[in-house]
């Protein structure tokens, strides 16, 4: 792995929670998202990239919608779930729209909206 860049003592770490890399200073133990002072934008973004396409973990995400022809139709939200197939289609349809466009994430959605207990860790499986 390449150099990322960072001033003595800072090193990269990845959030299991947020699915996102954050820096961390093994002195303070100081946690930030942001980088911190010092860094070289240039190697740390070849290291990111670098890590990015590095074999290892997959991780998973879903929004899941249930409809009345469910296995189980309840979830953490609604006790009985009534709604037809194709309104959970159409619900769908209507989040990948929005989470296309860039108007939300789909771990934000799932947050509110997955039938999923998943939801509380924004979708992720």
């Amino acid at each position: 792995m390449s150099d990322p860049g960072l001033p003595p003592l800072w090193e990269v770490r990845h959030s299991n929670s947020k699915n996102l890399p954050y820096f961390f200073n093994t002195e303070t133990k100081e946690s930030r998202w942001e980088a911190p002072e010092g860094v070289d934008l240039d190697k740390l973004k070849a290291y990111m990239a670098e890590s990015a396409r590095k074999p290892g973990k997959i991780r998973a995400a879903h929004l899941l919608v249930k409809h009345r022809g469910s296995r189980r139709p309840s979830s953490w939200k609604e006790q009985n779930i009534t709604r037809s197939k194709e309104e959970a289609i159409h619900i769908l349809r209507d989040y990948e729209r929005r989470i296309q466009s860039g108007e939300v994430s789909l771990g934000d959605l799932a947050v509110t909206e997955s039938d999923c207990s998943s939801a509380k860790k924004n979708g992720d499986l």
